[in-house]
């Protein structure tokens, strides 16, 4: 096992544990590559919402059906390893053909040293829905393992390289070739090859995944013995099975503190929160991080210099709730006094920190926006005059019924604040759209806030029923799509439009930007150079301009409209 890539679906904090899976697997020696050529592919998992596990499953099956990798035949038959792979033995490759011979044995005089042999990779399923749907990602056919929160992520993820280490070192097995319509064992089910890639099981619920093209028609190739990943793995469902409690699991926090650039990031993401147990009444996440840990101020401090060291100017703070930093617990109204506050988390990174430019948070609600708080930001120039302030419903009955600590005047007196401290500041939210029992008055009023609050952005989404959570039961107040969708529509519009009136206040105005890289496009998409300005609205250079990514510049808009907003180099 010599590479590794990482797939990685949901929010920040997601985005930032896949880093420190790949740092970790940096240090066991792995290189980072595409999926395609991988031999370990992690798919790290969203589960927030059923569409986001159905999108989690649908990748991890990608994962497992993409080819068989080929090794390159680099080196002679008297220096290969025992450990290649056993496919070989059975689907080895003809370098006259090109063709799977589909016979070929040990010894066997078609099998030379300078003949290319395959082998299956490794897929390892991590994050909420490895979590949520530990049954069913461990049910898919071609899955090695799969670590969960309830589980101490770095100790495990170490022990299963050690395992797959010391697996690939022992001398290959011949496998043997079984009809399709012959019973697998439970182990085999796990370990189905063709000469293609793993095949998915038939399975009525995921419509009969077809197997895919080249791959021998009626037969499956499976091994002899259950894999050593799949014995670790049933190793660490009974361990977490037994024990002593969920809160005393250390999950994702034991992986290694981030030191090295953010792959593919030029705003880095540090993690400094961790958990929830607020249970609002649609969402699963305080059943998958129910333990809240926060990061020590001076660890925090630490790895932001080495973030900016690793040549990250900009820095998001973020967490599962962000706002319960240096608390026990998300309930407003059981936390105490703590010596450990957001306030102090961010005076600390403001002014330890040498070479930070900018600094965000991900998001705040109106209990944790305390005025302390607000004096902290508001005094430091590295903080960005833009907020994320979760909405999810401007009617004071459904934001009861979500089980939401604030209510709306909270909210609008929360948006005033903010706008007292800070000149012009970009507010952008969340809006849950048909919540149960949202009827049309309510929805007015959530329309009402939202365009009271101002808001450039509006995160718009229908609800989703979550299994497992206390609003999935109320399906006799769901309310119907074609409705949710007319919702959807005008929220979008009237964000639309507020966003327009909020940037055409900078035209001719100079604003500061982190270069982005250059999106790929088609025809009808402007291209070109581009950055987020310390409101986080994206700019577009209307000219060929000398910028790496990553540089700050500063840029004079010169047009805004609907979609974009265009600058020139100062």
């Amino acid at each position: 096992m010599k590479t590794f890539s990482i797939e990685t679906l949901g929010c920040r904090v997601n985005h930032y544990e896949s880093q420190q899976i790949a740092q970790l697997l940096r240090t066991r020696g792995l290189i980072e590559t595409d999926a395609p050529s991988a031999d370990l592919r992690v798919v790290h998992t969203c589960s927030v919402t059923m569409h986001a596990a159905r999108e989690s499953r649908q990748s991890v099956r990608r994962a497992v059906r993409l080819p068989l990798l080929q090794q390159r035949p680099d080196f002679s038959a008297s220096h290969q390893p025992a450990c290649a792979s056993a496919l070989s033995h059975s689907h080895s490759t003809s370098v006259e053909s090109n063709q799977p011979t589909g016979s070929a044995s040990v010894g066997s005089p078609k099998h030379t040293a300078m003949e290319p042999t395959f082998s299956r990779s490794r897929v390892l399923v991590t994050g909420c829905w490895a979590t949520s749907d530990q049954t069913s990602a461990q049910a898919i056919p071609g899955v090695s393992a799969v670590l969960g929160h309830h589980q101490n992520m770095a100790m495990e993820l170490d022990r299963l390289i050690t395992a797959w280490q010391l697996e690939d070192a022992r001398p290959a097995k011949d496998l043997r070739l079984v009809p399709l319509d012959e019973p697998p064992s439970a182990y085999e089910a796990k370990d189905i090859l063709t000469a293609s890639g793993p095949v998915p099981m038939d399975d009525e619920k995921d419509n009969k995944w077809m197997i895919q093209a080249g791959a021998p028609a009626g037969l499956r190739t499976t091994g002899i013995k259950p894999s050593a990943a799949l014995q670790v793995n049933q190793n660490l469902v009974e361990s977490a099975r037994f024990s002593i409690g969920l809160a005393d699991l250390p999950g994702t926090t034991s992986l290694p503190v981030l030191s090295t650039h953010q792959t593919g990031l030029q705003r880095a993401v540090l993690k400094v929160q961790d958990g929830c147990d607020a249970h609002c009444t649609y969402c699963i996440i305080p059943q998958l991080r129910p333990r809240l840990w926060s990061k020590l101020i001076d660890q925090a401090v630490e790895e932001a210099k080495a973030l900016v060291a690793a040549g990250h100017c900009e820095i998001v703070l973020t967490g599962i709730f962000l706002g319960a930093y240096g608390q026990a617990t998300a309930l407003r109204r059981r936390q105490g006094a703590s010596d450990t506050s957001l306030a102090h988390l961010v005076e600390a990174l403001c002014t330890r920190v040498t070479g930070l430019r900018r600094l965000r948070l991900s998001s705040i609600e109106p209990g944790d926006l305390t005025a302390d708080l607000l004096a902290v930001l508001s005094s430091h120039h590295q903080v960005m005059p833009h907020f994320h302030l979760p909405l999810q419903s401007g009617s004071d009955l459904i934001l009861r019924r979500m089980n939401r600590q604030y209510s709306r005047d909270d909210f609008l007196r929360m948006v005033e604040r903010v706008r007292k401290a800070f000149d012009r500041p970009a507010l952008t939210t969340d809006v849950v759209v048909g919540f149960p029992g949202e009827d049309d008055a309510e929805f007015e009023q959530t329309v009402d806030l939202v365009k009271a609050a101002g808001f450039i952005h509006v995160h718009a989404f229908p609800y989703s029923p979550r299994p497992g959570t206390a609003a999935a039961r109320w399906t006799d107040q769901f309310v119907h799509g074609p409705v949710v969708g007319e919702r959807l529509h005008r929220l979008q519009e009237i964000s639309l439009d507020q966003s327009l009136l909020f940037r055409r206040q900078f035209l001719d105005q100079e604003v500061e930007i982190v270069v982005e890289r250059e999106r790929p496009g088609d025809s009808t998409e402007v291209q070109g150079r581009h950055g987020r300005c310390e409101r986080y609205f994206d700019v577009w250079l209307d000219e060929s301009a000398p910028l790496r990514t990553g540089q700050v510049a500063r840029v004079r808009i010169t047009n805004v409209t609907s979609q974009r907003t265009f600058a020139r180099c100062v």
